[in-house]
């Protein structure tokens, strides 16, 4: 019995699963703790040396998530667990995985805002108004990323219950290849991370060359590489969107002194020598940024108003909820509508300052000491993509794809505002073309291409209209789909 005991728990592999992970969006996980800091509400996690990390529990945690959905039983064989059978009884099983903290190179802290909108007034909320670090993503000339090591311990047990755990290393380090999403804001454009040259060297513990070679710290003879591919879970429900600006945009910022640095070194932003500018567009890098908070805010407002249109109050005050996510005293959701940053090409559009003056609304007349000057963008070529709007749907209903499809075409015919200043035009957009994606029950990708005017060019047209319409039909919970 001690034997077989034995047996179960000998080593037969070792995993190094190691690479260099990079930022693609900013990314936030907090301290956890409140602070009376005058900068920001929320604070970046930090080490004793004052290095941003991301702990390994937040990756391990993530990647669980997604091998469970992919499989319960073997996700839970891979990464343990713990659970009670009974008032004494516990069933556990350890980790085989063990991952190591991220300490986080070249990193580049900034400040972002958020606020809470009123629906009725659409002005911000009282009290709601807060601000929180972020680490930028990586950029060309400013890569912050840092070193992601993953060692896996496959013992004779495992091995047994896993015979095809080759794959599920594969998945994992194709996963990492393609890219996971961790820490705070996830649905609105944060945490997305990847290890683009991610690699998994196996060590075999029974041929004494790869157990030379892990304790000499050498790689391995097989070596697995991570490949990015197209993933989507069953039921989540995709749409690219590409525009052009139909007027002009404007996401404020008051980092005067930032804007100036990519001033002198790019024609298309020029400011006249002596202008005095309020108001700049706000930046990621060089390239002009629409915050996916601002994505997610507008395109949530615009969805009860499309919903409040169809005299469908119910949806919008109970089941949006459950789609957008809530946290509020009667209940918190997390949510399963995602959207993405906006990251627009300098060299697309011109940036151009504006003086306005604010009118006195009861006389009519310019108000004194109220004249401002701000920058927007403006974009000539209007045949040309500048904004990519990507927006996802996970574990869809049939009325929630529908809903996605009307946000789309307002969109696209110019019926959304996004930015500052839309009493005066801006923040508008026309549509180019679109890309539509559905993962199906059985894993395959299902596929639609929109042209400009919204004709369907490439898949079945009959279906979106059968979203379009479940959303007329749906009456709510009482009528669930």
């Amino acid at each position: 019995m001690m034997n077989d005991i034995q047996n179960k728990a000998a080593i037969c592999y070792q995993i190094l699963i190691q690479g260099t992970l990079q930022l693609d969006s900013p990314l936030l996980i907090g301290t956890g703790k409140e602070t009376d800091s005058p900068d920001a509400d929320i604070h970046v996690l930090k080490d004793a040396n004052d290095q941003p990390f991301i702990p390994g529990t937040s990756v391990a945690g993530v990647l669980r998530h997604i091998m469970l959905q992919e499989n319960a039983e073997k996700g839970r064989l891979l990464f343990g667990y713990s659970e009670n059978n009974g008032d004494t009884e516990q069933d556990s099983l350890q980790s085989a995985i063990a991952i190591q903290d991220i300490l986080l190179e070249n990193t580049e802290i900034v400040i972002r805002d958020g606020v809470c909108i009123d629906f009725y007034t659409g002005i911000a909320k009282e009290g709601q108004k807060y601000n929180y670090e972020a680490i930028e993503r990586s950029l060309p000339d400013h890569m912050a990323s840092g070193e992601f090591r993953m060692q896996v311990t496959l013992r004779q047990y495992l091995v047994d219950k896993l015979p095809d755990w080759k794959v599920m290393v594969q998945q994992l380090t194709n996963q990492l290849a393609s890219g996971i999403q961790i820490g705070a804001l996830t649905s609105k454009g944060f945490g997305r991370v990847s290890v683009p040259d991610i690699e998994a060297g196996i060590y075999d513990f029974t041929k004494f060359s790869d157990v030379r070679h892990w304790l000499l710290q050498e790689p391995a003879e097989t070596i697995y590489k991570g490949q990015k591919k197209i993933q989507l879970q069953p039921g989540t429900f995709v749409i690219t969107g590409h525009f052009s600006l139909k007027s002009s945009l404007l996401i404020r910022s008051q980092n005067i002194e930032k804007e100036n640095l990519y001033v002198e070194s790019s024609c298309n932003s020029y400011i006249g020598q002596g202008d005095d500018v309020d108001v700049v567009p706000m930046r990621s890098g060089s390239d002009y940024l629409i915050p996916g908070t601002t994505i997610k805010g507008v395109l949530r407002h615009h969805s009860d108003y499309i919903l409040q249109s169809m005299g469908k109050e119910n949806i919008m005050v109970n089941e949006i909820k459950d789609l957008m996510g809530c946290s509020d005293k009667q209940s918190i959701k997390k949510s399963r509508f995602f959207t993405d940053e906006v990251y627009i090409n300098p060299e697309s559009v011109t940036a151009t300052a504006q003086t306005r003056n604010a009118i006195d609304r009861f006389t009519g007349s310019t108000m004194d000491a109220k004249l401002f000057t701000e920058k927007a963008l403006w974009q000539t070529d209007k045949k040309k993509t500048t904004v990519t709007i990507r927006y996802t749907i996970s574990q869809s209903h049939d009325w929630e794809r529908g809903l996605a499809l009307f946000l789309l075409k307002d969109l696209c015919t110019g019926h959304v505002a996004i930015g500052g200043d839309k009493a005066v035009g801006r923040g508008y957009l026309q549509g180019i073309n679109a890309v539509i994606e559905y993962g199906e029950s059985d894993g395959t990708l299902k596929t639609w291409q929109l042209s400009e005017n919204g004709t369907v060019i490439q898949g079945n047209a009959s279906e979106l209209e059968s979203y379009a319409a479940a959303l007329v039909q749906y009456k709510g919970k009482e009528d669930k789909l």
